[in-house]
């Protein structure tokens, strides 16, 4: 099974490879997320980002929910090691405020940024992705 053609769906999400290697998380709709679930999702990931950081990119399902146990995992070192950066696309003032409280008071181990456009979290993770590898190569 060639993992980066494939999407791999968890019990809240669905989870592969775009083509330009942004591992992409589309939390399905109306998804109660609980800590079994969130770490279900971060394994996945793990596995597709290798031995390597990969840029992520959340899009939010419509509706649904997270536990405090989620937010603090997703904030943890643990759930940083594969990611990079990570870009969240909200479609909703719950989301959004959802994601600026684990932004700003959770305080995650990585680049995390809320977006309304898809388009423009792509170009931002990207941007994110040169400087890493620049940093890298330096």
């Amino acid at each position: 099974m060639n993992l980066a053609k494939e999407k791999i769906e968890t019990t809240t999400t669905f989870v592969w490879i775009r083509n330009d290697g942004i591992i992409c998380v589309q939390v399905k709709d109306n998804a109660e997320v609980e800590l079994e679930d969130s770490i279900q999702t971060f394994e996945v990931v793990k596995k597709l980002a290798g031995e390597g950081k990969k840029p992520v990119l959340v899009l939010t399902g419509i509706g649904g929910t997270i536990t405090p146990e989620v937010r603090e995992f997703s904030s943890s070192e643990r759930a940083s090691e594969p990611t990079l950066a990570e870009a969240i696309v909200v479609k909703s003032l719950a989301h959004r405020i959802i994601v600026n409280f684990i932004i700003n008071f959770n305080k995650p181990a990585r680049p995390i940024k809320l977006f309304n456009d898809e388009k423009e979290a792509v170009k931002w993770l990207k941007e994110m992705e040169r400087k890493y590898l620049k940093s890298k190569a330096a």
